[in-house]
């Protein structure tokens, strides 16, 4: 399956979509059919499978964790 995300500004501006799922950096998570609903350009998104979605939700996490951690062995 297909998913497109799309940028959090264009969402909350025309109010929809706002109980979907969201990236760690804040875009939404949308499905073809979510996309079938709709009448009117989402512009610049990112189109990515099931596994590549996994990824991307995972990876801003892992930089967090990663982040914090190098934070705390620094003091």
């Amino acid at each position: 399956m297909y998913y497109v995300i799309v940028p959090k500004e264009v969402c909350e501006r025309r109010r929809v979509f706002t109980r979907n799922p969201r990236t760690p950096d804040g875009r939404v998570v949308l499905t073809l059919k979510d996309l079938n609903l709709t009448r009117f350009s989402y512009g610049t998104v990112e189109i990515v499978n099931g596994d590549d979605l996994q990824s991307v939700m995972s990876s801003q996490t892992q930089e967090t964790a990663s982040v914090n951690t190098t934070e705390e062995k620094e003091e």
